[in-house]
């Protein structure tokens, strides 16, 4: 044997020993180094999550974010719900944990006593404080607590229990419902938010004066979707009817160019509730065109910096959420999107208005609104 061949040959095998292996993937989260633990493939982190919280019960808990969210080495804190979902999916099973423990001498899995959750913290890595992801989401479970859409869904099933002939007529007076039922939730919600509470009641007022019929309008695209109210009748004749086929055609375009993420929405009411921008709008049925009536925007609120303070934190709240769910550049590029959309439904909102049956109906509910302003202040006294 040649000398060199046989170095070479050996120098081969040296390499071969020395070349680092490809770690595997956590199917969890994707760390390296996973092994199979518990009849799936994961890392150490995610083994030692199942085997806490395998008595997480997830009939019973939910994901304030409607299940979407993306589990990583970073974000895997964020959400116990998802996570322990994951883990089940990739094949995590309960029996080989309880199996485990017995081997061990151990009995079976101690029941842990878990109180419902109240924020999101759970060892959060993101920008997002521990304060801002609390009421983050508070939020969201006070939307979701305060949502007409079981209301919502209520009228349309009993709608669709009526003959077709005796349904046709009554869709304008569905659809008319829905359009109350989404604008009467929004005190409801409103009056949960902390910052609300402490306002003055002629800001608070003024807020719901001001925005109820614009806010009432974007949060409608929401509660569509959740109650599924464009499949029904009463949205497909009941909606042109009322408004017109121009409005509708303009109002669905905009729903469905809307952020398909809810959270989103949710969490951008707020925003556009604690605004002063939407005082004044009028139109002008000569050019068929849109101006501000500046005669009353001055000095409304008893303390206008105060209002602007509320809003930047929940601005930066949803700007936050945004940056950690998908980044700076594709939450900057979504945050624009969102204000496109309002507005889009803002001017759709204005010129309905301007029906009359449509308008009644706010002014109505604004007055209702403010009665009950009224009585809980006078309440509080």
């Amino acid at each position: 044997m040649d000398y060199n061949d046989e170095s070479s040959s050996t120098t081969d095998i040296i390499q071969i020993v020395k070349k680092p292996k490809i770690s595997s993937l956590c199917k969890v989260c994707g760390t390296e180094g996973a092994q199979i633990h518990y009849g799936a493939l994961c890392c150490v982190s995610c083994k030692m999550f199942f085997r806490r919280n395998i008595q997480f019960d997830l009939d019973i808990h939910q994901c304030v974010f409607n299940e979407k969210c993306d589990i990583t080495i970073n974000s895997r804190r964020a959400c116990r719900y998802c996570r322990l979902q994951k883990c089940l999916a990739i094949g995590m099973q309960r029996e080989l944990l309880r199996a485990s423990h017995c081997r061990q001498g151990k009995s079976d899995v101690k029941t842990v006593s878990l109180l419902p959750p109240i924020d999101l913290r759970y060892n959060n890595r993101s920008v997002l404080t521990d304060n801002q992801w609390s009421h983050l989401s508070n939020i969201i479970n006070a939307y979701n607590t305060k949502s007409p859409v079981g209301h919502v869904r209520q009228l349309l099933s009993t709608q669709s229990k009526h003959p077709i002939k005796v349904r046709f007529k009554m869709d304008k007076t569905y659809f008319l419902d829905i359009i109350i039922s989404i604008y009467q939730s929004i005190l409801p919600f409103v009056e949960t938010l902390p910052e609300f509470q402490t306002m003055h009641i002629h800001d608070r007022r003024e807020l719901i004066d001001r925005n109820l019929s614009y806010v009432g309008g974007f949060n409608s695209i929401l509660v569509f979707r959740d109650a599924e109210v464009v499949s029904s009748t009463a949205f497909k004749n009941g909606f042109p009817s009322i408004y017109g086929s121009t409005i509708a055609n303009e109002a669905s375009n905009v729903a469905h160019r809307t952020d398909n993420d809810v959270t989103l929405i949710k969490l951008f009411i707020p925003v556009l509730l604690f605004s002063t921008s939407y005082y004044g709008l009028t139109s002008n049925t000569v050019n068929n065109s849109f101006q501000f009536n500046r005669t009353e925007m001055d000095s409304v609120f008893s303390n206008t910096n105060r209002l602007f303070y509320i809003q930047n934190i929940y601005i930066e709240i949803l700007f936050k959420y945004m940056i950690y769910r998908f980044g700076y550049y594709e939450a900057s590029l979504r945050f624009a999107a969102l204000v496109k959309s309002f507005l889009d439904q803002s001017m759709c909102i204005l010129r309905a208005g301007e029906i009359q049956a449509h308008d009644q109906v706010i002014q109505t509910i604004v007055k209702k609104t403010e009665v009950a302003l009224a009585f809980d202040s006078d309440s509080m006294d």
